[in-house]
């Protein structure tokens, strides 16, 4: 008898074998786990998915709305649980999908909380606390949009709460904030740029100042100690980066010479 729960677990990768192999192992309660693995990544990661029993599939980014929309149409089972690469499910959250699927019930889908970790410790302010996400879902019950980065995932029908905590841990290493720094600015233009959106040289002189005090200041990144300070650098740097890069091109598609 399978005692599997009916759940598609569904991933995306580029070049993430240590997480893979740390998370996939983890998610040996659902029935498949499909990965889509960008093909500009390192082909090392779509060996180890494939190793480790998860469906894989290639597709070349071009977008991670687009991206999680395509591996979601693969998905073949009722619920669908979607994690990325550098997350983990407690013990707590692992048992209350358990409760919350074999229990039956009228919910369509479910959030968790999830709490995120910078350079090894757990940020409690910055705007990363009280983070709630619809991560479990009836696979006829969502849809992602085409969002360039930070796609959302929009649910219909009842909701629920699941016990327990989703661990976000995206950046390990002083590199790996950089690496996402950039590639995010950049997604983030491209995002705004095909939104119509334009930048002058006013949006590059407050814009990132502003970022640093709403989450510094506001939202209380002070409290995270050194770790809050980086963290908050890091997002003002980020936003530069983003509006330099509109900036440019509103300035080249005003004088195309």
């Amino acid at each position: 008898m399978d005692d599997k729960l009916p759940v598609s677990v569904l991933l995306l990768a580029r070049d993430e074998t240590r997480d893979l192999e740390a998370l996939i192992p983890s998610l040996a309660f659902a029935r498949e786990v499909v990965l889509v693995w960008d093909a500009a990544g390192d082909r090392a990661t779509r060996d180890a998915a494939s190793r480790l029993g998860a469906r894989v599939f290639e597709r070349a980014l071009d977008g991670f709305g687009a991206q999680r929309a395509f591996a979601l149409a693969q998905c073949r089972e009722d619920w669908v649980l979607w994690i990325d690469a550098d997350e983990r499910l407690d013990a707590r959250a692992t048992a209350a999908i358990h409760e919350a699927l074999r229990g039956g019930g009228e919910r369509h889908w479910y959030r968790i909380r999830r709490a995120g970790f910078f350079l090894g410790r757990r940020i409690r302010w910055c705007g990363w606390q009280g983070e709630r996400l619809a991560r479990l879902f009836r696979r006829d019950a969502g849809r992602f949009d085409d969002a360039q980065v930070h796609e959302r995932l929009h649910v219909t029908g009842p909701g629920g709460e699941l016990a327990g905590v989703l661990e976000h841990r995206s950046y390990e290493t002083w590199r790996e904030c950089v690496d996402k720094m950039t590639r995010y600015a950049a997604a983030n233009a491209e995002q705004s740029w095909r939104a119509g959106r334009r930048a002058g040289a006013l949006d590059l002189f407050w814009r990132p100042p502003l970022r640093f005090v709403r989450q510094y200041v506001l939202q209380a990144g002070w409290l995270d100690g050194v770790h809050g300070l980086a963290l908050c650098a890091l997002a003002a740097a980020q936003v530069f980066l983003k509006y330099a890069e509109l900036w440019d091109r509103t300035r080249r598609a005003q004088d195309p010479r």
